[in-house]
Formats: structure tokens, C-alpha cells, sequence
């Protein structure tokens, strides 16, 4: 992979994270584990290029 172009799996990680962080943060604030799931599948759906683009 050339050197300015950014490793796919690091990518995939850091937006793994991002996902994990909504998550966190929605039961932290009292939605249960499945509303916040819920919540996450509908982020991702809405925007399946993971967000890169906005």
C-alpha cells in the first residue's frame, strides 16, 4: 500500500471505536443496551461509508 494512502483496518478500527462510544454514551445516559443498539443500527444505516464523507 503506497505510503499516503491510510491502512483500511486502521480506518475500520478507529470508526469501531467511534461506534462503541455512542453506544457507551446512550446507556450511560439511561437507554437500555437494546435501545442503544437500536439507536447504533440506525446511525450505521444511515450512513453505511462509515461517515467519511461528511
Amino acid at each position: 500500500m503506497a505510503d499516503d494512502m491510510p491502512e483500511p483496518i486502521a480506518e475500520l478500527a478507529a470508526l469501531a471505536a467511534q461506534h462503541h462510544e455512542l453506544y457507551t454514551a446512550w446507556v450511560s445516559a439511561g437507554f437500555t443496551e437494546h435501545q442503544a443498539l437500536e439507536l447504533l443500527k440506525t446511525v450505521i444505516l444511515a450512513n453505511p461509508t462509515g461517515g467519511s464523507d461528511a
